[in-house]
């Protein structure tokens, strides 16, 4: 199982949520019982976060653009020093969720499982660059890793496709039916298939060829 870790980049962390963030670090490690070597002073720590909150303050009134770019500067500076004891936090934690809580930076979001895939959407026939050809085409699914599809040439005594054999592929684009018989109504529908299972099928399209 993948050790819990709290994120290394907070350049990317809004300006307001930042300089919040950073008063909660310095606060959380003051004393802290475990976390007691870190490789920035909290000393320092707090002059920069002081310098940063005070240009931030500036440039959110309707800064210069040389007061912007001097928060700007002020704020890698600061998630320098964040990302320095996050590296050291990561490490004395080992995977320990209490004690990364307790630094008060931000864990890494759990990685998302992955899901039976939806159903496919945006499907169309359309005529192949030959005659006797039909092309399938849909919108890709992230999640997906091949899709099947099926095409019917027939319908059934209840006005139903008979679908044909099933076809694999994994790609949403450049896949060629054929042959094919002018004037006659082509059905698909295709689902999509991953390792945790398979999607709904879509809903069925035509198209006549010519």
């Amino acid at each position: 199982m993948r050790k819990k870790k709290v994120i290394l980049d907070y350049s990317l962390v809004s300006d307001d949520e930042f300089n919040t963030m950073v008063g909660k670090v310095m606060d959380c490690l003051e004393g802290h019982a475990i976390l007691v070597d870190l490789p920035v002073s909290l000393v320092e720590l707090k002059a920069q976060a002081d310098d940063y909150k005070a240009k931030w303050q500036k440039a959110s009134r309707g800064g210069s653009v040389l007061e912007i770019a001097e928060k700007n500067d002020s704020k890698k500076a600061v998630s320098r020093q964040l990302k320095n004891i996050a590296f050291y936090v990561n490490t004395v934690a080992d995977g320990s969720r209490s004690i990364l809580l307790s630094s008060g930076l931000i864990l890494e979001s759990d990685p998302k499982s992955s899901q039976i895939p939806g159903m496919v959407q945006e499907v169309v026939l359309v005529d192949g660059k030959q005659r006797n050809q039909l092309q399938v085409k849909f919108k890709p699914l992230r999640e997906a890793i091949l899709y099947e599809y099926q095409i019917a040439g027939t319908l059934d005594a209840f006005d139903q496709p008979v679908w044909g054999e099933m076809l694999q592929t994994s790609t949403s684009y450049a896949n060629i039916f054929s042959p094919v018989q002018p004037g006659f109504t082509y059905y698909m529908r295709v689902r999509a298939r991953n390792k945790r299972g398979i999607g709904d099928w879509c809903d069925a399209v035509s198209l006549t060829a010519r």
